[in-house]
């Protein structure tokens, strides 16, 4: 069932932290990443940014993966983020702290910055761990790669509660996700009762102007670069230029030769068109991509990899972008969102997300597109071939529809002066719907929604009880519980040993390995080596330790557990008797 979330003014003031209860937001991502900035990357990054540009949370903690990954995001935040960084406001933990942290933190939400990888794992040590079950969101990204249905039938599971949602960057995304639970079900035989799913909502991606203080200077710098006049009518794509993402560029160049064929040379005169984008090492089709342009008649420029400045530089020396999607790796769409800013009128394939974007004939105009309505025979090649192919052999049926792509082009080249006012239409249409601003105050209502939605299935605030293991949780002890010799079965009887003598008296030190300590501490040894001073059975040593200390930090009974394993293993604990 959908979320539609509330648009709160994006003028809203910063919540008000006097007199009030301190706020944690969470996640499991870093959101900034080193290295090229594409797609996904420019996404999460922006969406950080707004978010601690706005700043509606006391504390903002980030559980990653191994303390190397801490150390290099840490100086990433330092650069990007200095004054929460200086309030340490940013905290960053390993996620093996989850536990801990979740029973001793009433955290607002957990947002994910992709929901492909981490929301049901993190729902199911939610609910075993934490005081009350807060919001996890998690977002949309590429959709269509052939491991994906695995990927959401681990979010059909009982411990999925109506305060877990995915939200979709797209009305399109959002009915692709609904697609997948649907079909999973009918697959599975899975009711809505057992296997409940996310809630779902639609939150698109933002962007906001980029400072430009001479427009004017810019497009002709740009112009200079390309090496066209002020006269030249310049048509910009910009993406990964390649048939195998993103879009087929090739029906441009068939509109283009519809638009010579017509006779009508006032068109035709004095255009040139401009491809820009990532290009892979080693990949001849940009350099014949231009060849072929040339042939028909179109001069071509083609700009690899730029960089932001260079970008907005191409953005300012255009006339008309264009983006012919037709890869379902597509699922937003964030040029457009650019070039609207830009002030340009944008020629957009009908197709996936385009389509929440584009407002036809006011922001500029899209073109029909035409897909296969059975793809069984490429479906079954999946998982066999690079998921990369499957995709390109989707694309290659799915048709931007040329006669609609050339009259459309022609339209604009013939009137500058629609092309103004898409142009302008377009950039007030993304300033007001799609700035940073209003997104995040979309993702705070949300949020605040999210709270109000109550748990079916005895899952109480006061008592999460709904601590069901996923189905797709691989039970390590179950599975491989036949490689050890034997269990150690609650009532076996546990004694000190010499080595643990020697530690409980200071006159030995354990070894404790790197990546354990958040485990294993003297301060949980030493009690644990006193108590086991005379035989005792391990589930009455496993009772007293957890009476040692009654607050939230205190350690858990699997976290004991552990413990004791690790000192038999280590033989400051001996097995003094095992029961049959």
């Amino acid at each position: 069932m959908p979320v539609p979330p509330s648009m709160p003014s994006p003028t809203s003031p910063r919540v008000s932290r006097i007199s009030r209860t301190p706020r944690f937001w969470a996640t499991l991502d870093p959101f900034l990443e080193p290295g090229a900035v594409w797609g996904r990357k420019v996404a999460n990054e922006q969406f950080l940014a707004a978010l601690l540009r706005r700043d509606p949370f006391d504390e903002y903690h980030f559980f990653l993966p191994t303390p190397k990954e801490i150390q290099a995001v840490q100086q990433l935040f330092q650069v990007r983020f200095p004054r929460l960084a200086a309030d340490r406001r940013l905290r960053f933990f390993l996620r093996q702290d989850l536990p801990s942290a979740l029973r001793s933190t009433d955290y607002h939400c957990f947002h994910l910055s992709d929901c492909i990888n981490h929301p049901p794992a993190l729902a199911r040590l939610r609910n075993a761990h934490a005081p009350r079950p807060f919001p996890i969101t998690s977002v949309t990204h590429s959709l269509s790669y052939p491991g994906y249905p695995a990927r959401f039938l681990d979010h059909l599971h009982q411990g999925c509660t109506p305060r877990d949602c995915i939200v979709a960057t797209s009305t399109a995304g959002q009915n692709a996700v609904l697609a997948y639970f649907d079909h999973l079900r009918a697959s599975y035989n899975l009711d809505q009762e057992r296997f409940p799913q996310p809630e779902t909502a639609v939150i698109p991606l933002g962007m906001d102007e980029p400072w430009n203080p001479d427009p004017a200077a810019l497009r002709k710098q740009g112009r200079a670069e390309l090496e066209v006049g002020p006269e030249t009518r310049l048509l910009l794509v910009l993406g990964r230029i390649t048939p195998h993402s993103k879009m087929d560029i090739l029906p441009l160049l068939r509109a283009w030769q519809r638009i010579s064929g017509s006779g009508r040379s006032d068109t035709q005169r004095d255009v040139v068109l401009v491809v820009a984008g990532w290009v892979e090492p080693k990949d001849d089709f940009p350099g014949a991509f231009t060849v072929l342009a040339r042939n028909v008649g179109l001069p071509c420029r083609l700009v690899p990899s730029p960089d932001e400045a260079r970008k907005q530089r191409l953005y300012a020396a255009a006339d008309i972008f264009l983006s012919l999607a037709d890869n379902p790796q597509e699922t937003f769409g964030l040029t457009l969102l650019e070039a609207g800013l830009a002030g340009l009128p944008t020629i957009a394939a009908d197709y996936s997300g385009y389509r929440d974007i584009i407002q036809h004939d006011q922001t500029g105009l899209l073109v029909p597109t035409w897909g296969p309505p059975d793809s069984s025979h490429i479906d079954m090649l999946s998982g066999l071939i690079p998921d990369y192919e499957v995709q390109f052999l989707l694309a290659q049926q799915t048709a931007v529809h040329v006669p609609d792509l050339a009259a459309a082009l022609r339209r604009l080249l013939d009137d500058p002066l629609l092309c103004a006012t898409l142009g302008t239409q377009a950039r007030e249409h993304v300033r007001t719907t799609f700035s940073w601003s209003r997104v995040i105050g979309q993702y705070l209502t949300l949020w605040q929604n999210l709270w109000e939605r109550t748990s079916p299935h005895s899952f109480r605030d006061s008592h999460p009880s709904h601590d069901t293991p996923r189905p797709l949780e691989l039970p390590f002890s179950k599975i491989f519980g036949c490689y050890p010799s034997a269990g150690v079965p609650p009532q076996t009887l546990l004694v000190r040993t010499r080595t643990g003598d020697r530690i409980a008296a200071g006159q030995d030190f354990p070894v404790i390995y790197a990546g354990l300590e958040h485990l294993i501490s003297p301060n949980l040894l030493k009690p644990l080596l006193i108590l086991a001073r005379n035989p005792i059975p391990l589930d009455r040593l496993i009772h007293k330790m957890t009476l040692l200390s009654s607050d939230c930090t205190s350690p858990s009974p699997e976290q004991i557990r552990f413990i004791v394993h690790w000192a038999v293993k280590h033989d400051l604990l001996e097995i003094v008797e095992s029961p049959a």
